[in-house]
């Protein structure tokens, strides 16, 4: 017996090939026929007329781990058609955890919420199971928290160490995690050289697994970072992904940068190293800023920065030395950084460095200044955005055929807590602004190419089996939505909106959303890398 039947869409099965008229049948987490069945009986119909029909979108490069246990149903996400999640990006996962944390442990420092109860990569998972989730999820494990849970904070390892990092990226890796992620812009894995990464990556290379990173630099010093990670690929024998290879603007990188860059990665595939890359929709990222500080005043942990950023003299010397991550703030473009959330500030949310200064009587970098104190110090949170790339660079990363689609944000929703965590479109509506805009308005990809971007070219990227296609056996992972009424909702006027247009979201099988609102069904899988 049919369980589900989608009749009379239009379908875009995930593959690139133009649309084609036909149904959907699922009989529980499958599909289970493609093509037209005008006389089937299922227990339950979805008239599809007029609507295009395509696997649910895989969000290549998401930051959800840091919210889904305070927001299981996954409600700025799934409302928008994505079904998968690959998150632990950028060097940092909410496991493994030093031996002996408290229970009250913050394992990604942004007050994800609860008491955790876990140690080890497994159990985390295990927890995530047991919770419930909407979409399913595929993790790495982050550089940036084995680090922490091996104590290394600094530039030096010792053998023990480096021992102990990689028991513990093996533990994450038979627990199924997809692989090991750096975040070689951030503490504390900026300080780890590229011995010590290797040495890791090893690790997952001896398990078929993938090495993606957030590498050293995305302005001036972007060919030697990139340099680094084929180095890192090519002798770990890892699969490569390039996290949201861009070039930030006016931060003193070269005309040609990024061709470059790709250039680099499209020789070392031709060489045989397997390599590709993913995209943002946005010419706004979110980020922490507190980057832009010299080694010389994070290395001895947050506290003792926080100490040093109080004295103006200290603050002085930043001001010279912090030419790095949005180097775009020592060329004046204040602008360009606004506050997405703070839970100390309320009337700064929304607001620029431009506006703030004005605001509080202060000079812009004493105002940031004081900002990172507050959140090094632990006595309030602060979410930051930038104005980071120029539309023309965001449009020739979404038409190059190595990148992926992704976001690079953490699931929100519009009521409760997470209401104000982060103030702008990106996570209400990034994967559906792909199609709206970039396809709809700009054309830079036809839509089925976008469709295939967002679907099967990720899960055959990261191995997820039976995802990212309408076909007999594939998971049944389905949206439907309505091209014509499909909008973002949300904007950098209104930012907390759902998208509208999704009408339907199945995940494994089951109905999440109908008529464009949340089932409360919790269907998602955590996904194994095997």
């Amino acid at each position: 017996m049919i369980d589900i039947l989608i009749r009379g869409g239009w379908i875009a099965d995930g593959t690139g090939s133009p649309l084609r008229p036909a149904d959907i049948a699922i009989s529980g987490d499958r599909i289970i026929h493609v093509g037209r069945c005008p006389d089937a009986e299922a227990r339950r119909v979805i008239e599809a007329a007029g609507r295009i029909v395509c696997p649910g979108f895989i969000d290549c490069h998401s930051h959800s781990d840091s919210t889904i246990l305070m927001n299981p149903t996954s409600q700025s996400t799934i409302r928008q058609g994505i079904t998968t999640e690959i998150v632990g990006n950028c060097g940092d996962s909410p496991a493994p955890l030093c031996p002996g944390a408290s229970e009250d442990t913050d394992p990604l420092g942004i007050g994800s919420g609860g008491r955790h109860r876990w140690s080890t990569f497994a159990e985390y998972l295990d927890h995530v199971s047991q919770t419930g989730i909407s979409p399913n999820m595929a993790w790495f494990v982050g550089h940036n928290t084995v680090r922490r849970a091996a104590g290394v904070l600094g530039h030096h390892v010792t053998a023990g160490q480096i021992t102990l990092m990689r028991d513990l990226v093996k533990e994450a890796m038979d627990a199924g995690a997809l692989g090991l992620s750096t975040g070689l812009e951030f503490d504390p894995g900026r300080r780890a050289t590229t011995e010590e990464i290797v040495a890791l990556a090893e690790v997952v290379g001896e398990r078929g697994g993938y090495y993606a990173s957030h590498i050293r630099n995305r302005a001036k010093d972007l060919q030697p970072a990139i340099d680094e990670f084929v180095e890192v690929i090519r002798r770990s024998g890892t699969h490569g992904q390039v996290s949201h290879l861009n070039v930030r603007a006016n931060t003193g990188a070269a005309p040609d940068a990024w061709e470059r860059a790709v250039a680099t990665v499209e020789a070392a595939r031709a060489d045989g190293l397997d390599i590709q890359c993913d995209c943002t929709p946005y010419v706004d990222g979110g980020g922490s800023p507190m980057a832009i500080l010299p080694m010389w005043i994070t290395e001895d942990g947050p506290d003792r920065a926080a100490a040093l950023l109080r004295d103006p003299e200290v603050r002085a010397q930043a001001r010279a030395d912090a030419d790095r991550y949005w180097a775009f703030i020592m060329r004046g473009d204040w602008h360009r950084i606004r506050i997405a959330s703070s839970s100390n500030h309320p009337e700064i949310v929304g607001r620029s460095f431009a506006e703030i200064p004005v605001l509080w009587g202060r000079d812009p970098w004493d105002c940031l200044f004081d900002l990172f104190v507050e959140s090094l110090s632990g006595a309030g949170r602060v979410g930051y955005i930038g104005r980071l790339f120029t539309e023309e660079h965001v449009a020739e990363t979404i038409g190059h055929p190595l990148f992926s689609l992704g976001v690079d944000a953490a699931t929100v929703a519009a009521e409760g807590p997470l209401r104000e965590r982060y103030v702008h479109p990106l996570p209400f509506a990034g994967m559906v602004h792909y199609l709206t805009y970039w396809v709809r308005e700009r054309h830079v990809l036809r839509l089925e190419e976008a469709i295939r971007k967002m679907t099967s070219m990720p899960a055959a990227r990261f191995g997820l089996a039976q995802r990212g296609l309408l076909r007999a056996g594939a998971h049944a992972d389905v949206v439907v939505l309505d091209y014509d009424r499909l909008e973002d909702g949300a904007t950098l006027e209104t930012p907390v909106a759902y998208c509208r247009g999704i009408d339907v979201v199945i995940v494994n099988g089951k109905i999440v959303v109908r008529s464009g609102t949340h089932t409360g069904a919790l269907p998602g899988q955590v996904l194994s890398y095997s």
